[in-house]
C-alpha cells in the first residue's frame, strides 16, 4: 500500500534551465561564463546547497573568493532563477489527485534563492504535506542520509513509499534503502508507475 509519495523538484515538477542561468549571470557586470562555470562547481556551492553557508554567508564567500562585485545581490540572482524555472503542467495537473491517496513529500537537492524563485513562480509547493530540502537537512542525495530523513518525515516504512526523481544516481540510492522508485522521463511512463503502484489518476 503506498502512503507516502517522495518528489523530486528540478526538471520532475519544474524544468530547470540551468545553462540560461548561467549566461543570464554573466552577463551582470563584472562577471563572465568562465566565473560563473566555476562558482557552479565550487565548494561554496556544495556547502549552500548542504546548509553549511546560509544565503548571505554563501554570497559573502564567493565575493571574496572569486571577487566578484558587491552588486551581485540575492535580490538579482531570483529573478534570474525565477526566469529558468517552468513548471512542467503534466506533472502539477496530477500532484493533488495524488494528495488525495497519499502523503506527498518533496525530497530535492536545493539552496535557498531556489526555493525563494521557485515560489515566486508557482505555488506548488503548497500541496505538498512536507518539504525535506537538503540545504536545510544538511545532506544531499543521493547520500543516503536524506532519505533516511524523508522517511523520518514520512513515518512510513520504505516498502509503502515511492520516489520519483529524473537522475539514476538518486533513484537506485533510494531503491538501496528500500523505496520503490521511478526516474522521470516523461508523463506517460510516470503515470504508468503510478498506476502500476495502485494509485488512481482521476
Amino acid at each position: 500500500m503506498t502512503q507516502t509519495l517522495f518528489f523530486d523538484l528540478g526538471n520532475v515538477i519544474v524544468h530547470v534551465n540551468k545553462e540560461r542561468a548561467i549566461r543570464e549571470i554573466a552577463k551582470l557586470p563584472g562577471m563572465s561564463l568562465e566565473l560563473v562555470q566555476r562558482i557552479a562547481l565550487s565548494q561554496a556551492e556544495i556547502e549552500f546547497e548542504t546548509g553549511l553557508l546560509n544565503t548571505v554567508d554563501y554570497l559573502d564567500k564567493i565575493h571574496r573568493q572569486f571577487e566578484i562585485p558587491d552588486g551581485i545581490t540575492e535580490e538579482k540572482l531570483i529573478r534570474i532563477w525565477q526566469k529558468c524555472f517552468e513548471p512542467i503542467p503534466d506533472v502539477i495537473e496530477i500532484i493533488p489527485i495524488l494528495r488525495q491517496q497519499a502523503r506527498l513529500i518533496l525530497l530535492s537537492n536545493t539552496n535557498d534563492l531556489h526555493i525563494r524563485a521557485v515560489r515566486l513562480k508557482t505555488d506548488i509547493l503548497d500541496e505538498f504535506d512536507n518539504l525535506v530540502l537538503s540545504y536545510q537537512v544538511g545532506t544531499r542525495k543521493p547520500d543516503k542520509a536524506i532519505y533516511q530523513k524523508a522517511l523520518d518525515v514520512a513515518g512510513h516504512s520504505p516498502e509503502n513509499c515511492l520516489f520519483i526523481d529524473d537522475l539514476p544516481e538518486n533513484v537506485r540510492a533510494a531503491r538501496d534503502v528500500g523505496i520503490r522508485s521511478h526516474q522521470y522521463q516523461n508523463i506517460h511512463k510516470l503515470k504508468t508507475f503510478l498506476l502500476e503502484a495502485g494509485l488512481s489518476l482521476r
